[in-house]
């Protein structure tokens, strides 16, 4: 525990314990004035040290010793035990010391009185209940508190750990197909090779540096898109027949980075990885509301295997990063795929 939260905690007992006393000053009679130096204050103060013993004996033994391992029965024996104790100390305190103070004021008035007294060690042991009992239940309440605390730290921790999981998981595909595709362009001296260099270095770039945060600008993923679809051009060249647009109010807005490109990704390694075909990209923005549509050829050599493959990924992060935001719709046709999502940023 900090410095600082200790002070703190320290600071919140003693106020409770001023609380205490006050509550027993004022229920021992406090408008007795010619009683309170000679009863009401040594009485308040033998109650108060026989509440402080008691409460942090319970919860700081008997609690964690039995209660918080669910040996209730135990737990009770042995509270009853620790109150009816406490009842006997300051019966004793009264008996031995109050008592006599009492007869040597008031010679007249004093009355023989046995120790073993069932109701006034009853009424002693009702004086410590209540704070013994108040400051269980806030120990209870503070550690329930404590439990949801740790339990929503896990639960951040888990949560963050499998978003950037999901978030690390772009296609290597991409990457090896990219570099080997450079490699032809560098072999073949084309004119196409910086440029391509470039855009590779300005998606690692992105991917590096900017898709670590929780969110990035909108204009910056789709920036991120466009070098994407510019390297798949050069390398797919007169193969691939491609339209993509962008449309609304997209600055200002913000989203969740990494979370398009896999739609596309996927178009292209089902759409033309094996041949030639054609993709379509939509994107618009209404209001807070975002559109994204992506459609692709299918050819006849996919419909016999599993599509959709890497969608599964972005399925969980949608529903992890905008629960209950977002509705993502995925159709297949005989000879195309579409994927229509919509996201409320």
């Amino acid at each position: 525990m900090r410095e600082s939260e200790s002070v703190s905690v320290t600071g919140k007992h003693l106020i409770f314990w001023l609380l205490y006393i006050s509550y027993i000053i004022v229920t021992e009679g406090w408008t007795e004035s010619d009683n309170w130096t000679f009863r009401i204050a040594p009485q308040a103060i033998v109650n108060l040290l026989t509440g402080i013993i008691l409460v942090y004996v319970n919860l700081n033994l008997l609690m964690p010793a039995f209660y918080t391992r669910g040996r209730y029965l135990s737990y009770a024996a042995s509270l009853f035990t620790l109150l009816l104790a406490g009842g006997l100390f300051i019966r004793f305190i009264s008996y031995s010391l109050f008592i006599p103070m009492e007869h040597s004021r008031n010679p007249l008035s004093w009355q023989p009185t046995n120790f073993w007294i069932t109701a006034r060690i009853f009424k002693d042991v009702l004086e410590v209940i209540p704070v013994v009992t108040i400051t269980m239940v806030l120990k209870l309440m503070r550690d329930s508190h404590q439990r949801e605390i740790r339990l929503r730290a896990t639960e951040n921790e888990k949560y963050n750990a499998e978003i950037n999981m999901l978030k690390g998981q772009m296609n290597p595909h991409f990457f090896f197909n990219t570099l080997n595709s450079l490699y032809s362009l560098s072999l073949n001296a084309s004119p196409d090779s910086p440029k391509m260099i470039m855009n590779l270095s300005n998606l690692m770039r992105y991917i590096l540096y900017e898709a670590a945060n929780d969110k990035v600008p909108l204009i910056k993923d789709l920036n991120h898109i466009s070098n994407y679809l510019e390297i798949e051009n050069m390398r797919f060249g007169d193969r691939l027949e491609l339209s993509a647009q962008s449309s609304g109010d997209i600055g200002g807005q913000w989203i969740a980075p990494l979370l398009l490109l896999p739609f596309i990704e996927n178009a292209f390694k089902h759409g033309i990885e094996d041949g030639s075909g054609w993709i379509t990209i939509d994107v618009k923005v209404a209001g807070k509301r975002l559109y994204l549509r992506v459609e692709n050829s299918f050819p006849q050599i996919l419909h016999t295997k599993q599509s959709g493959i890497g969608l599964k990924n972005v399925r969980r992060r949608l529903d992890l990063l905008y629960p209950l935001r977002h509705t993502l719709l995925v159709s297949q046709q005989k000879d195309s795929y579409k994927v229509d999502l919509k996201i409320d940023l």
